[in-house]
């Protein structure tokens, strides 16, 4: 997560969606607090929230007023994602766990059974968890999408009037490559039963990383469905 007090944003960062780049590129602008921050990026909305009044207590600002804050992620297929979180666990190796997988099949199949390391790790929650706000409501400004990356960047950073420009790091050696040759139809149906939310919100289906429905604006409620078109 990415607070500016200057800007007046919270960059909500959900794993495995280019959000290590568009951190480097945010935590450089002037006005960022890494006061009110966890020790963890990965921080959902909604937990930041609930503690918010006790990280800000003394300071300038208050839970009131980050309220006010522009809100927004990215988003990305869930297939796509969960290929690229797998070969980043082979080749960056965080977890030494990762060496009682034996493969990404065996792998979707200990996260479909709850195994606990595996089940406690960010890139595993829903994407829409990191939006829920304490009372349940999905209230964001912008949500954009990691196959618009460049597009959508360019919105919000006409919004707060603030220029971002990402490369793509932390990306793993399959970030070029075909996500479904790594698939067969049990893992498809794996994946498509662990993250039917997002895939509902936003219309991404196995055969296409492209959404079928761009959201690239503000998402409202857990009920509405995302805008089609672009924020201006």
């Amino acid at each position: 997560m990415v607070i500016n007090t200057q800007s007046r944003f919270i960059f909500v960062h959900v794993p495995k969606t280019a959000g290590t780049s568009v951190m480097r590129q945010l935590t450089q602008l002037p006005g960022n607090e890494i006061r009110w921050l966890a020790r963890t990026k990965h921080e959902t909305l909604g937990e930041f929230l609930v503690n918010a009044e006790a990280r800000c207590r003394g300071g300038s600002q208050s839970p009131a007023d980050l309220r006010d804050y522009f809100r927004f992620a990215f988003v990305r297929n869930p297939w796509d994602r969960m290929a690229s979180f797998y070969r980043y666990l082979v080749e960056r190796r965080p977890r030494p766990e990762i060496d009682t997988v034996q493969s990404f099949r065996d792998f979707l199949h200990q996260a479909r059974d709850g195994v606990g390391w595996i089940r406690h790790l960010h890139s595993m929650r829903p994407q829409l968890d990191y939006f829920t706000s304490p009372d349940g409501g999905l209230e964001m400004d912008f949500v954009g999408h990691f196959e618009h990356l460049a597009e959508d960047l360019g919105a919000v950073g006409r919004a707060l009037e603030i220029a971002i420009a990402v490369g793509h790091e932390n990306s793993s050696s399959n970030a070029r490559l075909d996500y479904r040759r790594s698939y067969d139809a049990a893992m498809i149906e794996m994946v498509a039963t662990r993250f039917q939310g997002e895939i509902d919100a936003f219309g991404y289906v196995f055969d296409r990383a492209q959404p079928g429905r761009r959201c690239s604006g503000p998402l409202a409620r857990a009920s509405d469905a995302p805008r089609d078109e672009l924020a201006s």
